[in-house]
């Protein structure tokens, strides 16, 4: 069976596209709460690691915006 997921119109020309597969779904499924918030975890490490200052500080304020 194949799936494809394809990117949002509105997000057309803008950023990156990341497609997965159902396996990598099913796979995930399968993790334990740990093992999931261990990988949330590392990538948010990554993720800070990579960033610019100012990028570092437009995600603080984005998740401000969203958390109220």
């Amino acid at each position: 069976m194949e799936n494809n997921f394809n990117q949002k119109v509105e997000n057309a020309n803008k950023g990156f596209n990341y497609t997965i597969t159902l396996e990598q779904l099913e796979d995930y499924a399968k993790w334990t709460i740990e093992e999931k918030l261990n990988w949330i975890f590392e990538t948010n490490e990554l993720i800070g690691s990579i960033q610019t200052p100012k990028e570092r500080h437009n995600a603080v304020i984005t998740k401000h915006k969203i958390a109220f």
